[in-house]
């Protein structure tokens, strides 16, 4: 990996490079490498995330990726529900979305359908999503994050763009789809978290969503002026506990918030006994 990666820095050039589930992906100059598929941004990995999916995920799922990005979740999922599964990825930055569709032709899925849209609480409106720089496109959002700097102390990384991308709610893109229920929803909007799940109310009540992968990051919460715990209490409200997950994939007892900077949780259906 050292050697790819000091001779994409010397090219400049993009590359391509493989995760840990075998998937390629086209890498930018500016883009680090361990970044990407071993620290993970900010030295966060989603490991444990992507080994609980591996689980769970089986052929035939309909799986919605909200929040796609490059498509780092999204091809494995592809790989896990097909051949009959499909995929729905989400992912509103145009250049990020450029990048989506160029990885998974790169990695021949055809079981991935990919829309350019803000998955929202409201459908039908125009919103302005907040562009950070190239190589840091996880961390694009509707919110207005000071995002710290890796070894770089005071440092704050800001966004250096806007672009303005129309919205739809899971509820009313399942009804114009036809889609009767979710098997898997993952969901990493970057502090919009709870807007996602306010626009997927009707599927939440029918308990058509049967599992919910959500990202808690606190400087993005502050940056949509939110906190963590009104995520868990308007699942709560709706019947779903929220679970950690464990460094070997496993489900920890159920929360009601949580204080940790960066963590991805699962919440399902409460089972009655």
């Amino acid at each position: 990996m050292l050697y790819t990666f000091v001779v994409q820095k010397i090219l400049k050039i993009p590359i391509v490079f493989p995760d840990r589930n075998g998937f390629h992906f086209i890498v930018l100059p500016e883009e680090r490498i361990d970044l990407l598929f071993l620290n993970g941004y900010m030295g966060i990995s989603e490991i444990s995330e992507q080994e609980y999916s591996k689980k769970v995920c089986a052929p035939g799922m309909i799986v919605f990726d909200i929040g796609a990005n490059i498509g780092q979740f999204a091809l494995l999922f592809a790989s896990l529900v097909s051949p009959s599964g499909r995929v729905f990825a989400f992912e509103p930055c145009t250049e990020t979305m450029r990048r989506l569709k160029a990885n998974i032709e790169l990695n021949n899925f055809k079981n991935i359908i990919t829309e350019q849209v803000i998955v929202y609480s409201l459908p039908g409106k125009t919103m302005k999503l907040n562009i950070f720089p190239p190589g840091r496109s996880v961390l694009n959002t509707l919110g207005e994050p000071a995002m710290r700097v890796r070894g770089r102390p005071g440092v704050r990384l800001e966004p250096v763009q806007q672009e303005s991308v129309g919205t739809v709610t899971i509820d009313s893109y399942c009804i114009e789809h036809g889609i009767a229920s979710i098997d898997y929803l993952k969901i990493d909007v970057e502090g919009a978290e709870l807007d996602v799940l306010q626009g997927c109310i009707c599927m939440l009540r029918d308990k058509a969503i049967r599992m919910i992968q959500f990202e808690i990051s606190q400087e993005m919460l502050k940056g949509m002026r939110r906190e963590s715990h009104e995520i868990f209490t308007f699942l709560n409200s709706l019947g779903y506990q929220c679970h950690p997950i464990s460094a070997d994939a496993e489900l920890l007892p159920h929360v009601q918030d949580t204080n940790s900077y960066f963590a991805n949780f699962i919440a399902m259906p409460i089972v009655k006994v």
